[in-house]
């Protein structure tokens, strides 16, 4: 069903897609949180890359850098950036989303010295004065784009990267209703691989991919057998298999809140480009959006968000996936599981290393959980 492109995507870190753009003179930026303003690294002549970590089994070096309790991800990450895995990058963008990112952020700094690093602060509430500072960090962020890429400075500039942007926002959410009607189309592994295409290369490279798999996706049905639908929560993910242990054993994901997968993709920036601030408008994006546990105080808001996509898409239970040491999901998961049964929802809360292991146990686990409903 899939299109070889995105699967090759997937499979490797510099992409053809990727690599034919830099060909011609692109310049592509790694970025690690979807709190990174990605519309500013999509104008013209830069492409927006999620910044993950393929065939790295080993973190002895890391590790010996970050300490084994910080999360696998950003230790498999630092990992392959020591190596110099990620050179067919012109730089990398970050978020201080947690302590763990932070302290990856010293060591790329120290490590891997690119030529073009920022730190984008985040404000860790949701009010005016909140926005209106990110609103500026933003611009400030933009103004060290522009200068060091000799990219233009005008607001159409920024526009063009909101526009391209949104547009696969919006070919990604007419995807996921697909997967969560009552016959569904499209699997969780399919979505989440679709997901990583559209992180992974050149936005105009991957808008005629989306928007053909969405005209084709009626003659579509997914026909593997499954016994529950499932809503699948949680941190960062950019692993299709592990959500195809999930779906083998019977688990099927039919929506999905967490960091890679969707949950990022749910609202678009307003485009007002006659009377609009472009950097007020990515700035209302990004504070309005299904929000992490880093933003403090807004729990109560993503719960009642997990609550409504659950009950939209008509699952049966849901499961809760974090990274080991993560201290955001490691807390937010907690309440999340205790306020979700309270709801009326069966939960399985699961905690994984960054490289999928344990497959038994988790299969152990799931099948468990699908008894337990029943299933």
């Amino acid at each position: 069903m899939l299109d070889e492109r995105i699967e090759e995507a997937v499979r490797t870190l510099e992409n053809p897609d990727l690599a034919a753009f830099r060909a011609d003179g692109g310049r592509a930026l790694g970025f690690f949180c979807s709190y990174v303003p990605e519309e500013l690294l999509n104008v013209d002549g830069l492409a927006s890359f999620r910044m993950r970590s393929l065939g790295c089994h080993s973190t002895e070096m890391a590790d010996s850098c970050m300490g084994l309790f910080n999360c696998s991800y950003t230790r498999h990450c630092l990992e392959q950036g020591m190596d110099g895995d990620y050179a067919f990058l012109d730089g990398f963008v970050f978020v201080p989303g947690c302590d763990h990112m932070r302290r990856l952020y010293d060591n790329w700094t120290h490590f891997v010295k690119p030529e073009f690093l920022a730190l984008v602060d985040m404000p860790h509430v949701r009010d005016e004065d909140a926005l209106k500072w990110y609103r500026d960090e933003i611009e400030v962020f933009w103004n060290r784009l522009t200068e060091h890429f000799s990219l233009p400075q005008g607001p159409e500039a920024v526009w063009e990267g909101i526009r391209k942007t949104n547009r696969t926002r919006q070919l990604l959410a007419e995807l996921d209703k697909q997967r969560w009607q009552e016959t569904p189309r499209l699997s969780g592994r399919e979505i989440q691989e679709i997901s990583l295409f559209t992180a992974s290369v050149p936005k105009e490279r991957a808008i005629p991919v989306l928007e053909k798999l969405t005209k084709d996706i009626g003659d579509h049905t997914y026909t593997e057998p499954y016994r529950a639908r499932v809503l699948l929560v949680g941190a960062h993910l950019d692993d299709p298999g592990f959500i195809e242990v999930l779906e083998e054993t019977g688990a099927l994901v039919v929506r999905d809140a967490y960091c890679c997968g969707l949950r990022d993709q749910l609202n678009r920036v307003e485009e007002d480009e006659k009377n609009g601030d472009p950097f007020m408008a990515i700035a209302s994006r990004y504070l309005n959006r299904l929000s992490c546990p880093r933003m403090y105080g807004d729990y109560p808001r993503r719960l009642e968000e997990i609550f409504r996509m659950a009950e939209e898409a008509r699952v049966d239970g849901i499961v809760l996936e974090q990274l080991k040491f993560c201290e955001t999901w490691g807390i937010d998961g907690n309440v999340l599981l205790n306020d979700l049964k309270e709801k009326g929802y069966p939960v399985l809360k699961l905690e994984r290393e960054y490289q999928l292991s344990a497959k038994g146990q988790i299969q152990t686990r799931v099948q468990a959980f699908l008894e337990s409903m029943g299933k």
